[in-house]
């Protein structure tokens, strides 16, 4: 598993490192001018694009002919695809906690003008480009086993539109039975809510891909 793992990250590392001096430059730019609708972009962009190139390494696996070799070496599949999940989950959590860090830095410099409603405006930022991004690989990794690296552009865009969709399809029926209003209590139930939908969604995922993986040939 570890040497899965370690697989993952060097295949990703690559692109990651253009994303991180993007991020670092954005980043600077938002401790710099405070602008509050970069704050909103980065939080929620931050998470997803590092997920989405977490998928495209897929891809490249399949160029480099690594995804049927690791089959004949003495691992299971299971292992490979859990070790897919552990990695997009790490990944996604990283980018969870660069939003976190820059939008704490961003208020200590700019004040707290950018939050509304307060901390759960805060809690939305940091977290929704996180449920976003674990979204986006719960729908991306079971119709990549069932399509093939071929159809990657086709799945990314699938998984985007269809990750944004589940969050506001949730959005507006929290929205339907608070009349508009949502109070901090019911706010703070919809947000746990989203978040089991989110952990059901990749947990399911995972059984699926798993499901799929096994008896797929090469």
């Amino acid at each position: 598993m570890k040497g899965l793992l370690r697989n993952n990250f060097y295949g990703i590392i690559e692109n990651v490192k253009i994303v991180i001096v993007v991020v670092m430059i954005l980043g600077i730019v938002l401790l710099i001018t405070g602008e509050a609708t970069l704050l909103s972009v980065f939080s929620l962009m931050a998470p997803p694009i590092i997920a989405i190139l977490m998928i495209s390494c897929l891809r490249k696996e399949s160029a480099s002919k690594w995804e049927k070799y690791k089959i004949t070496l003495p691992i299971s599949r299971k292992d490979i695809i859990e070790s897919q999940y552990i990695s997009h989950t790490i990944w996604s959590i990283a980018g969870v906690a660069v939003v976190a860090v820059f939008m704490a830095f961003t208020v200590i410099i700019h004040g707290d003008q950018y939050f509304y409603y307060g901390f759960r405006d805060a809690i939305t930022l940091v977290l929704g480009g996180g449920i976003l991004a674990i979204l986006i690989g719960a729908i991306s990794y079971p119709l990549y086993y069932l399509w093939g690296a071929e159809k990657t552009e086709v799945i990314l865009v699938i998984s985007v539109i269809g990750s944004i969709g589940i969050v506001f399809a949730l959005t507006m029926l929290v929205n339907t039975f608070s009349d508009g209003n949502v109070s901090d209590t019911l706010y703070y139930i919809s947000l746990v809510i989203v978040t089991a939908v989110t952990i059901i969604a990749y947990v399911s995922s995972y059984f699926i891909s798993k499901c799929i993986f096994q008896k797929r040939e090469y």
